[in-house]
């Protein structure tokens, strides 16, 4: 696979689109994903719990930027520690809050990546 079309994979999964074909929606709402694709038919999740690798994503992206912005905002503007303190943990919540389904969708997009999403070759079971 090309850094082309690994690119427009990762791009796909940012915009919450199907990594698979670009068309079809992951998410209805803030915080209720799809369960499968309705233009192509892939399944995002074959197993529970594989949305984890989304909520690494979701926290480490989270705490890069709270920890960066700490230390930039302190060396160059030196504000009192219970503001930065105020400013970062709030900061840090709203982040993850909207964040989740880019963060998830991403992670679904490096499963497609990775040859773990394919389009079901037999009928739903539950």
């Amino acid at each position: 696979m090309n850094t082309r079309n690994v690119l427009q994979t990762l791009w796909r999964g940012f915009t919450l689109r199907c990594p698979n074909c670009g068309r079809g929606a992951m998410f209805h709402g803030l915080f209720q994903p799809i369960p499968t694709c309705s233009a192509c038919g892939v399944r995002y999740e074959r197993r529970e719990g594989e949305s984890i690798g989304g909520t690494l994503i979701n926290l480490v992206v989270a705490e890069v930027l709270s920890m960066g912005g700490l230390i930039v905002s302190q060396v160059a503007f030196s504000p009192p520690l219970a503001f930065q303190l105020t400013f970062w943990v709030s900061f840090n919540v709203l982040f993850i809050i909207f964040f989740y389904r880019h963060a998830r969708a991403l992670w679904v997009a490096i499963t497609h990546l990775s040859g773990g999403l394919q389009a079901d070759t037999e009928p739903n079971r539950s």
